[in-house]
């Protein structure tokens, strides 16, 4: 039997790596130069959440566990990639989904809004999100993880009421520990396909988030 090739679904990091507006942009200096100090050294200074990212619970919870307490088993796993069909900004519910039929409780769920194909527009920051009743369906069937290729689960700030809560999405997929990922690359390719997952943050003590490397194998 031939082993599938993982995929990287990272995206590369640097100063341009996608992040909200609301956050500074990371920064990548060159402390020494392997011509001039004999070796090259580089300082990346971030916020927890830009670029391909995972999210903790302490993230929007008080008490929440942090990043570096999540189990292994949350963070690792067979899984599935869903597409989902939307042309705009706007809440998404399980009839959008594409490929759902294969989804089994339990699973590492990764969707695919075809949102990667915007990073480094405005447009990117209009992306569609998650309604509750969709998170709360994937709670319901056990999700481990979900990733997608947005900026968030939650609708863009630019367009919620001012008095809405901001998170509650998140709220609800952290509270029931399950990790949330951000700014995946494009995923569109293994829409349908089953996949074994794995998502490796930066095991970062009091993490509420951690830039991640999120690899799937195709287990078809």
């Amino acid at each position: 039997m031939t082993v599938s090739e993982f995929v990287d679904l990272t995206r590369l990091f640097d100063a341009d790596a996608e992040h909200s507006l609301s956050l500074p942009a990371p920064e990548v200096e060159t402390l020494a130069d392997v011509a001039r100090d004999g070796a090259n050294v580089q300082r990346v200074c971030t916020p927890t959440h830009a670029g391909t990212h995972v999210d903790a619970p302490r993230h929007v919870l008080v008490d929440g566990p942090t990043v570096d307490e999540y189990p292994l088993s949350r963070l690792t796993g067979e899984g599935v990639v869903l597409g989902v069909e939307v042309d705009g900004s706007r809440a998404v519910d399980r009839g959008d989904l594409v490929g759902a039929d294969t989804l089994r409780d339990g699973d590492a769920v990764l969707l695919s809004f075809g949102w990667a194909e915007h990073a480094g527009t405005e447009a990117y920051h209009r992306y569609p999100w998650l309604s509750t009743d969709l998170a709360d369906w994937l709670l319901a069937r056990d999700v481990s993880l979900l990733g997608m290729d947005t900026l968030s689960p939650d609708e863009p700030r630019e367009s919620r009421d001012s008095d809405a809560d901001p998170y509650p999405v998140h709220r609800r997929l952290l509270r029931a520990g399950v990790p949330v990922v951000e700014n995946l690359a494009d995923p569109s390719a293994l829409v349908g396909e089953r996949v074994e997952v794995v998502c490796a943050p930066l095991s970062l003590r009091g993490g509420d988030g951690a830039p991640c490397r999120v690899l799937v194998r195709p287990l078809g």
